[in-house]
């Protein structure tokens, strides 16, 4: 595989999915193994590159001698696009830092605890829950008071649950819960697992034992007091097709619908067909064409009497009693079951949803408190109390200001590097928007200190990723390469070959006898249901005669009658009319009948065709791709004879 085509792939987003494998032995690793225009590649760089696109190969000593020299030309393609100046142009660079941001983002987690929380994950949906729930409201920007009135709130019902009170009777009453599905469900959840809940409150629930209160837990809502009242093993999924019959709204009796429900019943209990009932009787419109097919779906989905009956049935193809829900009546037919994934199924999937989940903050805290402590942050806590004292908050419209005098002092430090109080303010005015000037200017100047802390250290972090990471540098130096050679192969090679119209031509007269057609064969291939219908159209073909509106009288009196296949090809390439050619002595004429996956099949080639020189135009998708390479070969013999290239052959042949 050419090196140049590998790198032709780095302009789609998918390349920021490309792994990475480090080799990297004791014996060679500080070795220079090439020097291109006076650029030295040690021997550890380029065992990385050759060992990740060549990862099934055996690594020779020809193996490596080959790849160096698709290396070499890689480098020199890279050394005339840095030549023109390409790596300064600002679309460069914007698409470059556009690709390390996405790059950087492993890198900038505690991937340890994130493992940890994607296993713990799993765990979890091996295993489903049921809780009850009260909660009290409270906002994130609520006032200190505000938030300890909730906070005590919350314990008084906790209290009065714990000294016997029935959980759903509080949640119901009046200042009792505030989430308004309690008059529905009385606090009741229903079972779920993992990633349904927020995380806080999953953390409480899968915490606890059965029976045990738990609360006041703090989410985005309020406070909320937990009850636990099951556990059990993840079910799995289901899909399910169902019939339903929905109640007359008109008459407010659903008489009608049981009657009808018990009669659909009787017909499937006399063999009739689920899907053909559902497409004819179902109220489900949106299932009823699918023959009430349903999406697959797991615990909390469905609503709980749907849920619970289909997942009672033991068997595919097993149909449930009538079941009543909130909906209507439905019949249940289990068409598919499928057993909770091992965590190799799972786990990409499971690190997809952490990092949309209120967990991943809990991966990013860690990392920050990481840095924090390897490169000794320090706050000035009296210099945070100046400016407090030297802010007034007039308005959510009016920037934060402060004296100059204050603003150029320093007011955290990260590693060597200082952060000016002026630096701190501009961050306040830029994110005034996410947070309420209700609370006043210490409290609003202290949430936006922890924020910005924390993207201080991210940022320290981030700019000492190459140095810290060798396998990111080389691939911020793969994205790098990738982006210039994409682009000046392009100029001189992909886009060129397409508009240069009078060098296309040049080569073309220079090389067309190396584009000819073979032996064509022209012939049809009829497939026919039986030898009646085989013999009708053959006779018509042996007498010359219009084969088309025989073949469209036949059609019309059975559709399945006949097929025909109609090509001009060469010979070799359409194995039923090489086989017809042979058999007629590559001579026109028709073959006998033969049986093939029940039809009758017979041929008829109609034409021979020598082989013969192409044209331009017939020729020209192949004539393209071989300018192509045309034009890569002058250019890389042009590049080659400009730039001393040098390899040390010992250091390439140690690498193993």
């Amino acid at each position: 595989m050419s090196l140049h085509r590998i790198s032709a792939a780095f302009r789609p987003i998918a390349l920021g999915l490309l792994s990475l494998l480090m080799f990297t032995p004791l014996g060679h690793q500080a070795q220079t193994v090439v020097t291109v225009a006076g650029e030295e590649v040690s021997a550890q760089d380029f065992e990385h590159i050759f060992k990740k696109n060549n990862r099934d190969s055996l690594v020779t000593p020809a193996a490596l001698d080959e790849y160096m020299e698709l290396f070499i030309d890689f480098k020199l393609k890279v050394l005339a696009a840095e030549e023109l100046g390409m790596d300064t142009a600002q679309a460069f660079i914007n698409e470059l830092a556009g690709y390390r941001k996405q790059l950087a983002r492993p890198y900038l987690v505690d991937n340890d605890l994130l493992d940890a929380m994607v296993e713990q994950a799993y765990a979890r949906t091996l295993e489903e829950v049921r809780a009850s729930h009260l909660l009290v409201n409270i906002g994130g920007d609520s006032s200190p008071l505000d938030t300890l009135n909730a906070w005590n709130k919350a314990l008084a019902l906790k209290e009065r649950i714990a000294s016997g009170e029935d959980f759903a009777g509080i949640a119901k009453s009046r200042g009792g819960s505030d989430d308004p599905s309690v008059k529905d469900n009385g606090g009741d959840l229903g079972w779920f697992s993992a990633f349904m809940m927020l995380y806080s409150f999953e953390e409480a629930c899968y915490t606890a034992e059965v029976g045990q209160l738990v609360g006041p837990i703090r989410t985005r809502y309020g406070y909320h007091i937990i009850k636990l009242t099951g556990r059990r093993p993840a079910r799995g999924e289901l899909k399910v097709a169902h019939i339903m019959i929905r109640p007359s709204k008109n008459k407010g009796d659903e008489s009608e619908a049981k009657a009808k429900i018990d009669a659909l019943n009787a017909e499937l209990a006399n063999g009739a067909s689920f899907a053909e009932l559902a497409r004819q009787h179902s109220d489900d419109q949106s299932s009823r064409t699918k023959g009430g097919e349903l999406p697959m779906f797991g615990t909390g989905r469905m609503v709980e009497p749907f849920e619970e009956a289909a997942f009672a049935l033991a068997q595919d193809g097993d149909i449930s009693e009538p079941v009543q829900t909130q909906y209507g009546w439905h019949l249940i037919q289990r068409l598919e079951f499928k057993a909770p994934p091992t965590f190799d199924e799972s786990k990409r999937e499971l690190e997809k949803k952490l990092q949309r989940d209120s967990r991943s903050e809990q991966v990013r805290k860690s990392f920050i408190a990481k840095r924090k402590a390897e490169y000794g942050f320090t706050l000035d806590e009296k210099r945070f109390q100046q400016v407090v004292d030297a802010t007034v908050i007039d308005s959510i419209l009016q920037p934060i200001s402060v004296k100059k005098g204050i603003a150029k002092k320093p007011i955290l430090m990260v590693g060597k590097e200082k952060t000016t109080v002026g630096d701190f303010i501009a961050f306040v005015n830029d994110k005034r928007s996410r947070v309420s000037v209700d609370q006043g200017a210490e409290s609003l100047l202290r949430q936006a200190l922890a924020r910005f802390s924390d993207e201080a250290v991210i940022a320290y972090e981030d700019q000492r990723l190459e140095g810290k990471h060798n396998d990111f540098r080389l691939l911020m130096e793969e994205y790098h390469d990738g982006i210039l050679l994409f682009e000046l192969t392009d100029q001189k090679v992909w886009s060129r070959a397409v508009r240069d119209s009078a060098g296309l031509q040049n080569f073309w007269d220079e090389n067309q006898t190396e584009y000819a057609w073979k032996t064509r064969i022209q012939g049809q291939i009829f497939r026919c249901s039986d030898d009646t219908a085989a013999q009708r159209i053959f006779n018509v073909a042996q007498a010359g005669g219009d084969m088309e509106t025989e073949r469209r009288e036949m059609v019309s009196e059975n559709p399945l009658s006949i097929t025909v296949e109609e090509s001009r090809v060469e010979l070799g390439t359409n194995p039923t009319l090489d086989a017809a050619f042979e058999s007629l002595n590559g001579q026109p004429g028709i073959t006998p009948f033969e049986t093939v996956d029940g039809q009758v099949r017979f041929v008829q080639i109609t034409e021979v065709i020598d082989p013969i020189g192409k044209t331009l135009e017939e020729a020209r998708g192949k004539v393209i791709a071989d300018f192509q390479d045309h034009l890569e070969k002058t250019w890389i013999a042009e590049l080659r004879a400009r730039f001393a290239h040098e390899v040390n052959r010992t250091a390439l042949h140690a690498i193993r």
